[in-house]
């Protein structure tokens, strides 16, 4: 009893609100030391448990007992063990206290986890079953949370009881006295949907039958102002919708009328309503088949408007029903095809931002911004009647219009590019006027779209610059640090566009920059100084070298202190300084490596899992939702996350620039980025993508290797260590593609993957070619895990309407495709036999047009890489480029005409007898307007066909069209069109020598800067070319331009 009576007084202490931190910190020693060290503590904490008058005692007492319990229960004998079992079910019954009873519930849970599959405490589930049938309510809130306990630690032990559950959960969610019991059995049902079996129908149904109700209990709490027992409720439902088991969809179209009510009714609280959102989110990520065939798309769209016409909270971190509004309109573009969600939210959004009240205006606007991402090729071909939209809302007379708008301009500018550059004129100078706005969430909106935009505008910057300048210095020497954020950066991209122009403007901005670089008073300041420090690596590339040189130290040792800052977002651009470095400087860079190698590995070793640990010694309050496995509870560090991505990423780049002064850290960064692979995070997944191809990219070409030839079995043999790098990178990329969930990370993956092909040949695939077509094929046939939809959906939707990250992935399959052609040649063919029908489906009227041009662009690519091996397939290519040749787009046409012509030229069947029907289908190519290689293609096709058969070819009617289409813009089809030229030359072909002049003129142009105009051995054919008609004809060639190569 004395055993008792002293653990009674040190507990006591312990919750007493004595601050004596070393008194505490002794009872706590004695405690684990004197008490907690023998079994005998179990009996004496239920004793101290059941008799105590102080709760928090109590409390506390069954807190202990949980962890005591687990670890010393083996320890104690059956009778002892069987007393406290029963003593603890009459303290619960009994227990006044509701944290006590809860605490005492989780003791109960923590012995049956031991107890039940050991079958010594069967008496437990039927007093538990009594319990929630009691006319008590207490007794039955004892019961049914007892039970929600059970089912965290032993849900699996109640797999034989679930339609006995079933019909004691019915009542439970229609329990007349307490919403205690309602809500807890809410809570249970979703630990028990885990444990149904998607083959038993009758049990799916069971649970079906109880929806209607879990749906009024919510609707109870939201009655009632409970707004944390709502939110728990809509926690539910997101859970059910991850199962595998289709518990919700017959009462899909009733749960998603009914978030919405909720969400539209502002006298809700603002945190129930935006878990009513995120619900929808949830069901648009893995219910999107549902939603569309029950045609909620419009209904969903429309009831979100107004709600995005409420007011923003100031701060933008802050989560609220019009920000979540945005997001489900986001989801539902880039999850739905754009057929479906495009014109809906546009009919709306036209509507909108005709209002007259400025909060509709601006609710128009940012539905249109959040639109953008998942329809930007849908919204291409109508970019025209779609900027009045934006231009208007950036002259708009209300402030959260204009701002709304520069948002909307900069989703433009970073989906279609090419369309933005090209209005520069109307653009810029509406952004200009905006920096100077007196709210200074303007300019900072401002700042962010011209930051955009600038990416995109090469040299079109160069007469903005001097304006452009003087307005961003302006702000930054005036502005507050949240509008000098903005403006940095887009000093940044600024630099990025004029290049080498942006010499004259360094001296004044990396003077400025250098000062935000040393700033740390407080996290805005630390921002400021991590985009600074992002800047100058964009001056830094744009300048040169030379120009940066004399700074070099002093930025290096900034960043380098940025990187032993307490800030996460300050080391990520301190690493993407380095990476932007390295490339600058090459292997001079190689000076830092030992001090930044090491924290680039630290920051990819970090624990993200921050521990926060709960001292339960001193707790007076344990919540339903404490997690009993252990002690401490873990936040994933979403900044170290970044961070790590940054790194990892930063690393590859690194050694593809120092090279082999990399070689000491290269097994320690391998193993890192190996390791990383099964990052929970997409971001880092994908830079860890990024760098496994480069390391191996970067061997090869340290390895000086003799350019690689198509085929298997390898013909060029790569150096040892190439071979060694491939048996780490390959393995582990695929490993990546057969576990990825993520669309983007795929993409990424294979567009890199490309790359590297490209440039180390067929050695590194050529022990993994059957599992990476495999991995091709399963995108084809949308069987890859990140295609898989956890709908349950039997009925068919229309296949010709697909989300565009979907078509994505068939798009960066099929350049795979072309990839695998070009490296494996002829050997090819028999995957390309398996692939045809796949890809040919995606050419047929009914597909967009970015379908149509992807699946002939991929055809002709891979004619390419097959070369001999596309014989087999001529017969039903040919007809189809035919068909193709008569597209109603232009871009189609264009493809059409090039793969017709690399069918032409490397197939060994005689189609000659085609040529005059292929010659009048591809005429009309040579008037195209609105393709800028168009004709380029229809050239290199006509010339292929003189080269493989000229003898049908009406040869001076066609030379007489394609020589007023020279010199070309698309220089890769400069070969076939040079080549066919030296083929007529040789052939002393009558019409060229009668057109010599014209041809040295076209000559000329094409020896003329860029350089890039020819291949280096067709450049010098036509310079052999020229030498040899100047011998021929010296006077001609003497009036033309040509005089300087006649020397070379």
């Amino acid at each position: 009893q004395e055993f008792v009576s002293r653990l009674e007084e040190l507990l006591n202490q312990l919750v007493s609100g004595d601050t004596d931190t070393a008194r505490i910190r002794t009872a706590t020693s004695t405690l684990n030391n004197d008490f907690y060290s023998s079994s005998t503590c179990v009996a004496a904490l239920v004793q101290i448990l059941s008799s105590s008058t102080h709760w928090q005692v109590r409390q506390l007492a069954a807190v202990e007992l949980r962890k005591r319990s687990i670890k010393w229960w083996s320890k104690i004998d059956i009778n002892t063990q069987t007393a406290i079992k029963n003593q603890l079910l009459e303290v619960i019954l009994r227990e006044s206290h509701e944290l006590v009873r809860h605490a005492t519930a989780r003791v109960i849970s923590s012995i049956a986890k031991i107890e039940i599959p050991a079958g010594t405490w069967n008496h437990l589930l039927q007093f538990l079953y009594q319990c929630c049938q009691s006319p008590n309510a207490g007794h039955r809130e004892v019961g049914i949370f007892v039970l929600y306990t059970l089912f965290e630690v032993i849900i699996e032990a109640f797999q034989d009881n679930l339609r006995q559950l079933f019909e004691l959960f019915g009542a439970a969610l229609n329990d007349p006295e307490s919403k205690v019991v309602r809500v807890t059995t809410l809570q249970a049902l979703g630990k028990v949907a885990e444990i149904i079996d998607p083959s038993s129908k009758a049990d799916i149904q069971l649970f079906r039958d109880l929806i209607p109700s879990m749906v009024n209990v919510i609707q109870q709490c939201l009655e009632q102002g409970d707004n944390d027992s709502a939110i728990k409720g809509f926690e539910l439902f997101d859970g059910l919708l991850l199962l595998e088991t289709p518990l919700l969809s017959n009462h899909l179209q009733q749960l998603i009328e009914f978030v919405l009510i909720v969400s539209r009714n502002n006298q809700y609280d603002d945190s129930v309503r935006v878990m009513a959102l995120q619900f929808l989110i949830w069901v648009t990520n893995y219910k999107k088949t549902k939603i569309q065939k029950l045609k909620l798309v419009a209904p969903i769209i429309q009831q979100l408007m107004p709600i995005g016409a409420e007011d923003d909270p100031d701060d933008q971190d802050d989560e609220s029903p019009s920000r979540m509004a945005f997001r489900v309109i986001n989801s539902l573009s880039t999850k739905l095809p754009p057929q479906q969600v495009f014109p809906v939210v546009m009919e709306n959004v036209f509507t909108y931002v005709q209002s007259h009240d400025p909060k509709f205006r601006k609710a128009g606007m940012m539905a249109f911004a959040v639109l953008i991402e998942g329809c930007s090729d849908h919204m291409r071909p109508k970019f025209n009647d779609l900027l009045p939209l934006v231009c208007n809302g950036l002259r708009d007379p209300e402030t959260i219009v204009r701002r709304g708008a520069c948002i909307a301009l900069g989703c433009l500018a970073e989906e279609l590019d090419q369309e933005i550059a090209s209005n520069h004129a109307t653009l810029l100078p509406l952004l200009f006027d905006l920096m100077n706005d007196p709210n200074t969430e303007i300019p900072k909106q401002a700042c962010n779209a011209l930051d955009a935009i600038l990416e995109g505008l090469d040299d079109e910057i160069l007469q903005y610059l001097p304006t452009l300048m003087e307005r961003l210095l302006l702000l930054l020497d005036n502005g507050p640090n949240e509008v000098k954020t903005t403006v940095t950066a887009a000093i940044g991209s600024a630099a990025h566009a004029a290049g080498s122009e942006f010499k004259q403007y360094f001296p004044m901005v990396i003077s400025r920059l250098l000062v935000l670089m040393t700033l740390n008073k407080n996290n805005d300041d630390m921002l400021l100084r991590g985009i600074a420090t992002d800047t100058v690596g964009s001056v830094a590339e744009a300048v040169g070298k030379e120009l940066i040189q004399p700074h070099v130290n002093e930025i290096m040792r900034l960043a380098i202190e940025g990187t032993h800052l307490d800030h996460a977002r300050l080391r990520e651009c301190s690493y993407c300084l380095f990476a932007v470095m390295a490339r600058v400087f090459g292997e001079e860079f190689n000076i830092y490596l030992d001090t930044i190698v090491p924290q680039l590995l630290k920051s990819c070793q970090l624990e993200e899992f921050d521990p926060f640990i709960l001292d339960e010694n001193l707790s007076t309050d344990i919540d339903i939702d404490d997690d009993d496995d252990d002690d401490a509870e873990y936040a994933i560090n979403s900044a170290i996350v970044d961070e790590k991505e940054i790194a990892a990423d930063v690393i590859g780049e690194i050694f593809e620039n120092t090279r082999s002064n990399f070689l000491p850290y290269v097994e320690a960064s391998i193993s890192e980025l190996v390791k990383l692979a099964s990052h929970h995070s997409g971001g880092v997944r994908k830079s860890v993508v990024s760098s496994l191809f480069r390391f191996l990219t970067t061997f090869y070409s340290m390895s000086n290797p003799t350019q690689w030839e198509a085929g298997l079995p390898v013909k060029v043999p790569v150096h040892e260590n190439v071979q060694n790098m491939t048996k780490t990178v390959m393995p582990t990329i695929l490993a990546i593609v057969n576990d990825e969930e993520s669309k983007m990370v795929i993409v990424q993956l294979y567009q890199e993957f490309i790359d590297t092909l490209k440039q180390c040949g067929p050695a590194i695939i050529a022990d993994y070619v059957d599992p990476i077509a495999q991995n091709i094929l399963s995108l084809y046939e949308k069987r890859a895990l990140c295609q898989l939809d956890n709908d349950d959906e039997d009925e068919l939707i229309d296949e010709d309407e697909e989300a565009e990250y979907d078509a994505l992935l068939i798009s960066v399959a099929s350049d795979f495709v072309a990839a695998l052609a070009l490296v494996l040649g002829p050997d090819f063919a028999s995957y390309f036999k398996v692939y045809l029908p796949h890809i040919t489906k995606y050419y047929k009227r009914s597909k967009p047009v970015s379908d149509r041009s992807m699946a002939i662009g991929c055809l002709g690519d891979s004619t390419i890489g097959l070369k001999s091996g596309i014989s087999e397939f001529t017969e039903q290519l040919l007809s189809l480029y035919l068909k193709a040749l008569g597209d109603e787009e232009e871009e189609v046409r264009s493809n059409s005409a090039f793969a017709i012509g690399v069918l032409c030229q490397y197939t060994t069947i005689d189609i000659s007898s085609k040529y005059n029907e292929i010659l009048t289908r591809i005429y009309p190519l040579f008037t195209g307007k609105y393709v800028l290689n168009v004709t380029d293609n229809a050239c290199g096709a006509v010339c292929r066909m003189i080269i493989k058969c000229s003898q049908v070819i009406p040869i001076d009617q066609v030379l007489e069209v394609i020589i007023r289409t020279l010199p070309l813009k698309d220089y890769e089809e400069n070969e076939p069109v040079f080549q066919c030229i030296f083929y007529l030359f040789r052939a002393n072909n009558s019409y060229v020598l009668s057109h010599i002049p014209e041809f040295l003129n076209i000559f000329a142009q094409v020896l003329s800067p860029p350089e890039d105009q020819l291949k280096d051995q067709t450049r010098q054919e036509l310079i052999d070319l020229i030498k040899a008609l100047n011998q021929q004809f010296p006077d001609v060639v003497a009036r033309s331009p040509l005089g300087p190569f006649l020397q070379s």
